[in-house]
């Protein structure tokens, strides 16, 4: 009876655990959640008011539609790497692009629009972390998973937000 729990345990919390994003050569694939069964006027005001609570070093909310918006915002601390056994963090400007479907879900874009070295911009974009052939470069190993880590902390918080 308690492995029968267990399991069932287990696959419920699968089952309702939101996808996560993925840094890939291209960036990060939109992925779509499961929105609240709100008025979409609400979810538009909740989506607006998610910018300024989570992002308290600055955002900016433009392209606002009928059912989708565009947030930019700062993020210190986004993703590390180590070189010779010295750890480098980074900051990054991130763009989440949100667009409520008709169909009751939510599809959220993530990107890196900026990155910087404490507060100096460097030239590096994601797809520089990558080989050509698509591979994670050796130097960078710690770059994809502190950097997923990040972009699914703001995508877990967005959809925290609007669910309550």
């Amino acid at each position: 009876m308690k492995l029968l729990c267990a399991l069932f345990f287990v696959f419920s919390v699968a089952m309702v655990a939101q996808p996560s994003v993925e840094m890939t050569p291209r960036g990060f694939a939109p992925i779509t959640i499961p929105s609240p069964a709100k008025p979409l006027e609400k979810l538009m005001e909740a989506a607006t008011a998610w910018a300024p609570f989570y992002n308290k070093n600055g955002h900016d909310v433009y392209d606002v539609g009928n059912n989708a918006l565009t947030v930019d915002a700062l993020r210190e601390n986004a993703y590390f790497y180590r070189n010779l056994g010295e750890r480098f963090d980074y900051n990054i400007v991130y763009t989440l692009k949100i667009v409520f479907n008709d169909n009751r879900t939510c599809t959220l874009s993530f990107s890196v629009k900026e990155i910087y070295a404490k507060e100096a911009p460097v030239k590096t974009t994601v797809a520089d972390f990558f080989t050509p052939e698509g591979k994670l470069k050796e130097d960078y190993l710690e770059v994809k998973p502190s950097l997923e880590l990040t972009a699914n902390k703001i995508v877990k918080s967005f959809a925290d937000f609007i669910a309550n």
